[in-house]
């Protein structure tokens, strides 16, 4: 009779958030630490303000998601706060170690299908914190001997979506986004649910892997599948790029024409910008859900449950 396995004592940082919700899933079978800003945790810090106390515990595995979207508090939190963790982790470092990073730690240039041989060159802080982590992980994870796994995945789709995501679903539902006619520049999208799963089957193996879906859709179909998650897909309002920019002097007074008509935004959205996601499929041996229609609630296989989102436009956190 074979020995049951002892459970693994894993840490997951940011478990309150999107991802970390199916990570305390995936790896319901081991011991599970969370560490974040709510009491509830079993570990309570704030990340940019120091380091944790972990006492004399020591961890097989530590998943880190906590981060932010924010370009003034991406440096703090994705940044110094990775450094926080580790110093917390000195006495005890993991067997492994495992790394949300970020789409964006790529130039916003780099084209269509773009995979983990390319270079990171990011534009904004937020990019630009993802990728000094990284490099201080591999150094630190090297110097210690721990396995490293960094994820760099798409747009994430899931229940408690938030940052940049739910604010493009809020302008959805609620009619508030505006298109540049004739833009098809597509995007890449990914569920969070598939990027628990993969880092569960890859964690001990390491290496670097973009998290794609490969359904790459236009920015625009996108949008419109968002509005489609409340209830019914909405025909977005498009404008001509001269007659957007013309709006955008008139009424960048008003938050919801800034978010979607300053010229920065614009730009970004007219430049096709998608991962290839194969690798982490065939590594992990998981086949992706099409994010689209999970969005939409018309995906046949996916695990839907009552806290799937249908997202109404009151959603929006400050």
């Amino acid at each position: 009779m074979s020995q049951k396995r002892m459970p693994l004592k894993v840490l997951i940082t940011g478990a309150g958030g999107m991802l970390g919700s199916y990570l305390v899933e995936e790896f319901r079978e081991e011991e599970i630490f969370t560490l974040g800003l709510r009491e509830a945790g079993d570990y309570r810090c704030d990340l940019t303000k120091g380091n944790p106390d972990f006492g004399q515990e020591s961890f097989h595995l530590v998943v880190h998601t906590a981060g932010t979207e924010n370009e003034k508090e991406a440096m703090a939190l994705n940044m110094e706060g990775t450094k926080h963790l580790c110093m917390a982790l000195e006495k005890n470092p993991p067997a492994c170690f495992v790394y949300l990073s970020s789409h964006r730690v790529y130039s916003r240039d780099a084209g269509e299908k773009i995979t983990e041989k390319e270079n990171t060159w990011a534009s904004d802080n937020v990019g630009k914190s993802k990728a000094l982590a990284e490099s201080f992980l591999r150094d630190w994870c090297e110097a210690r001997g721990v396995v490293l796994t960094i994820i760099r995945p798409a747009r994430m789709f899931g229940n408690g979506v938030k940052g940049d995501t739910l604010q493009l679903f809020n302008d959805a539902i609620a009619g508030k986004y505006i298109h540049i006619r004739g833009n098809d520049a597509k995007v890449s999208l990914v569920c969070a649910l598939d990027v628990a799963r993969g880092i569960k089957e890859i964690y001990e193996i390491g290496g670097i892997y973009n998290a794609s879906d490969g359904h790459d859709v236009r920015f625009i179909d996108m949008v419109e599948s968002m509005s489609a998650n409340a209830g019914y897909k909405k025909r977005m309002t498009h404008l001509p790029a001269n007659w957007a920019e013309w709006l955008w002097r008139l009424g960048r007074w008003i938050p919801s024409i800034e978010r979607n008509l300053a010229p920065d935004v614009v730009q970004m959205r007219m430049k096709s910008f998608t991962l290839d996601g194969s690798l982490l499929a065939e590594t992990a041996g998981i086949n992706y859900h099409d994010t689209v229609e999970v969005m939409e609630h018309r995906h046949p296989s996916y695990p839907y449950t009552s806290n799937t989102p249908k997202l109404k436009a009151a959603q929006i956190e400050a």
